[in-house]
């Protein structure tokens, strides 16, 4: 089998012939910017008026630097971008840049090492560094006791997952460990007519837990995973049955090329082949196992966990799961599959179509920590209710990573929006990041897919959308898709956020209803850059390069024949909207840099315009 290594050289060689320049406004785009500015009396510099107006008591810099400067955002996702195809196993330091922490030192004593008879040294450098890994755990929630980090995990997940409506969820919550007395306080606690004390008590145990140890930690077990499996494809002497090897730090499996089912907690599964089963594949630190790696080399596996806690999930603890190849299965009924929840979880599949399905909390998701999940080739079904497919929320980096293939992105359908639409469902996913509002921000999350003619469906909030100090992006490098959406996304930033939609090339198709597509609403930032291709835009209002109550929205498409239809085009394309009872208006830009174009507001070639309260429609005939 060739290794992981040279195979990986390979795609890095050739993708950047493949793939798109990247997120960040060439000179072109740059330069018609200005000029549309200039049109109405403005420069770049108009583009960051005051945004940051909130007082969270938690809040990423990253966030705050792109509501008070805009054009970081989509140098934000360059970053991104770049750490993709440069060196995506590694995308460890962009963390601890976006969280503003550090690299922490260990300097730790290792136990003595164990003597494995099968795969010895590959098996005992793993041993080392799990052990580096479980001793900076130790110092990133030495602070808490366990009572605190019941406490946040039961508030989180029984906030996610309504346990004041479901008894099945109050069920699921004392089948993982909590206790029900736990379970019905922190229902109570969500009823409160004054939220603030329970959340500064959740926020005090937060703020505790020491992020860089966290993701240094969470880069050291998955390095050391990575690093085995290489080791391991090259292993030709595999055991006829199973073989488990007791260790401090948990069990050690290394299975048959047979079909194998694990069902209990391991520190570390090796299987080398065959149609294998995973039910128990998390990391639970609060059941005294923080650590779970799975390394499977070959066939169509099955993931599947029936409890709250399943297969892919990492909760006080780090779990990384990595399937080189074949068609596998993933489903969990509540949270996994690349979640991070107070912990840092890491899910790679390697090769083949593979369906992931989830309830919520899941497809490279988290909360307080990192969730990752990266496949790399396949025509994949991504399927969720909610929050999920690259979702963050309070200090958390949520990231959904795709690197080939035809895919086809699904999230809603299982919790109406009751606030708004009854006849809707929230999805808050596929690159959504939403804080605590209005105490605390949310984090960044980010769904990037480098290629194939891939479907995005979402209904509320989803596709590149921040919410309360949070950053949300979608990236699609090549292919022509399809985006849906009801609300909220689209590249859309909501209540001091930021939210960007980049497609680098293709004949796409983007659909929405109300705040989406280049959509910004109430001090914020939202975005849509679509690089080339003949694509169409449909909405019926508060779409299209808007903003509305003191936002900032641009929609910059750089070439094509595009088609951008509105129901109600006095409230969509370029348009602002008058401050109101607030001291300044909004800025709203649509940009049209190539091909023959048509417009609803009735904007022809060559337009320049202007837009009320404060946009315009600018049109240009020229090639670039």
């Amino acid at each position: 089998m060739q290794k992981r290594g040279s195979g990986l050289i390979l795609a890095l060689m050739i993708l950047p012939c493949l793939v798109s320049a990247g997120p960040e406004p060439g000179t072109n785009e740059i330069t018609h910017l200005r000029h549309a500015l200039s049109a109405i009396g403005m420069t770049p510099v108009d583009m960051g008026f005051m945004k940051d107006l909130g007082k969270p008591r938690i809040a990423l810099p990253c966030t705050r630097t792109v509501l008070s400067s805009p054009l970081k955002l989509p140098a934000l996702a360059d970053d991104l971008y770049r750490a993709m195809l440069e060196e995506p196993d590694n995308p460890w330091p962009l963390f601890h840049s976006w969280m503003k922490t550090k690299s922490a030192e260990t300097t730790l004593t290792l136990d003595v090492v164990p003597k494995f008879p099968g795969l010895n040294d590959p098996l005992q450098l793993f041993y080392a560094k799990a052990q580096e890994s479980s001793f900076l755990l130790e110092s990133a929630f030495g602070k808490l006791s366990s009572s605190e980090k019941e406490y946040l995990a039961c508030t989180v997940l029984a906030g996610t997952f309504n346990a004041e409506d479901y008894e099945s969820t109050r069920e699921a919550l004392t089948a993982a460990g909590f206790s029900s007395n736990l379970v019905a306080e922190v229902i109570e606690e969500g009823m409160h007519l004054d939220p603030k004390p329970n959340a500064d008590r959740f926020l005090d145990a937060v703020e505790k837990i020491d992020f860089g140890a966290l993701i240094e930690a969470g880069r050291i077990f998955h390095e050391a995973a990575v690093q085995l499996r290489e080791e391991a494809s090259a292993e030709t002497n595999w055991p006829e049955s199973a073989v488990v090897y007791e260790t401090p730090l948990g069990r050690i499996a290394v299975g048959t090329e047979s079909d194998d089912h694990y069902d209990s907690p391991y520190l570390l599964i090796v299987d080398p082949a065959g149609n294998d089963k995973y039910t128990e594949a998390s990391a639970q630190g609060l059941k005294g196992h923080p650590l779970s790696a799975v390394l499977d080399l070959r066939g169509d596996d099955t993931y599947a966990g029936r409890g709250m806690i399943g297969p892919g999930a990492a909760l006080w603890g780090i779990c990384v799961m990595v399937d080189a190849g074949g068609n596998d299965f993933y489903s969990v009924e509540y949270t996994g599959l690349g979640a991070g929840l107070f912990g840092a979880a890491w899910l790679e599949d390697g090769s083949g179509s593979d369906i992931y399905r989830a309830h919520a909390l899941a497809e490279g998701a988290a909360f307080a920590g990192i969730g990752v999940l990266h496949d790399l080739a396949g025509d994949d079904l991504y399927q969720a209710g909610f929050s999920s497919q690259a979702s963050a929320g309070v200090l958390a980096i949520g990231l959904l990573m795709d690197r080939e293939g035809n895919d086809h992105y699904l999230a809603g359908g299982r919790e109406h929006d009751w606030e708004r639409n009854d006849e809707r469902f929230i999805s808050l996913s596929q690159g959504c990041s939403i804080g605590m509002r209005p105490y605390a921000g949310g984090g960044v999350a980010a769904l990037v897919d480098l290629a194939g003619n891939d479907v995005y469906e979402a209904d509320v909030y989803g596709q590149g959308v921040g919410y309360w100090y949070s950053v949300g992006m979608l990236l699609d490098a090549a292919g022509h898709d399809r985006y849906s959406l009801h609300q909220y996304g689209q590249g859309a930033g909501i209540h001091l956020s930021a939210g960007l939609l980049w497609d680098g090339e293709g004949n796409d198709v983007y659909s929405g209803y109300i705040l989406a597509q280049g959509a910004a609403h109430d001090y914020a930032v939202g975005m849509l850059f679509d690089e080339s291709g003949d694509d169409t835009y449909t909405a019926d209002h508060h779409s299209q390069g808007r903003a509305l109550n003191t936002a900032m929205a641009l929609l910059i498409d750089s070439a094509g024949n595009d088609a951008y239809f509105a129901r109600q085009p006095d409230q969509c394309q370029g348009i602002g909207n008058p401050g109101d009872k607030r001291e300044y208006g909004s800025l709203a830009l649509l940009l049209d840099l190539q091909g023959a174009d048509r417009y609803s507001c009735g904007a022809e070639a060559g337009a320049r315009l202007e837009r009320p309260d404060f946009g315009i429609v600018y049109d240009l005939k020229e090639e670039p």
